[in-house]
């Protein structure tokens, strides 16, 4: 009896750790199930998508402030596990770095700080802070 309730006990714990912490997206290659399951995160704020990738965001562009010209369906954000460097190599190279591109909806009263125009080198809780509740309206990914 004793041996049959460790058995359930250690099976019962493996399973409590292992689907909490599952993510979406652990390696560069496994941001395509972001788009496949964007409708999990569709209407929810962008700190629920952040949490579901474990790479370090390296490289982030885009305007969440409202301000740009083109802004008609919402703002967006840009994130890249790539550094801006290494990007730009790969596009010269004529291969496109994996980005995830998120698109919000617009805020009527907007008071979001503007990216610096050469973007943000890396993504930190300041940042998560700042515009993880926007409220995302669609993700793609570009391969």
């Amino acid at each position: 009896m004793k041996q049959l309730f460790n058995i359930f006990l250690s099976t019962f714990l493996l399973i409590i750790t292992s689907c909490n912490t599952q993510r979406l997206v652990v390696k560069v290659t496994g941001s395509k199930k972001l788009e496949t399951n964007k409708d999990n995160f569709i209407g929810k704020p962008l700190k629920n998508l952040l949490s579901e990738i474990k790479l370090k965001i390296k490289y982030v562009y885009g305007n969440p402030e409202n301000n740009s010209g083109h802004v008609i369906d919402g703002t967006s954000l840009t994130f890249s596990f790539f550094t801006k460097d290494v990007g730009k190599k790969r596009i010269s190279e004529n291969k496109i770095p994996k980005r995830i591109i998120v698109n919000f909806q617009l805020e009527p009263s907007n008071s979001r700080k503007s990216l610096p125009p050469d973007g943000l080198t890396k993504w930190t809780e300041k940042e998560t802070a700042e515009y993880g509740d926007m409220i995302i309206q669609n993700i793609r990914v570009i391969e």
